[in-house]
């Protein structure tokens, strides 16, 4: 799957990583730092999400210097996609 960066109305940011059943695995902020979490397309619609076109590798790299910390799932994630080639986003939505 090709990561895919999504914002909501309030300029929080998140990260499309993989596909775990028929839910998304995201890297969002959670008790202040970035962790990967399971959910489905309507929830990340209903949480007012919608794709960017902010580049995946920028956000990666970004979100690897969080000063409130990175699981280390959530860093594994970001260190493959920072070392990788994807540039565009998704239009999945």
């Amino acid at each position: 799957m090709q990561p895919t960066v999504i914002i909501n109305q309030h300029r929080q940011t998140a990260l499309i990583v993989a596909t775990s059943g028929k839910k998304l695995l995201v890297i969002k902020l959670a008790t202040g730092r970035l962790v990967v979490t399971a959910i489905s397309l309507e929830e990340i619609r209903q949480q007012g999400y919608t794709v960017s076109d902010y580049s995946p590798k920028m956000a990666a790299l970004s979100y690897l210097q969080h000063g409130g910390g990175v699981s280390e799932r959530a860093k594994k994630y970001l260190e493959k996609i920072s070392n990788s080639e994807f540039n565009a986003s998704l239009g999945l939505m």
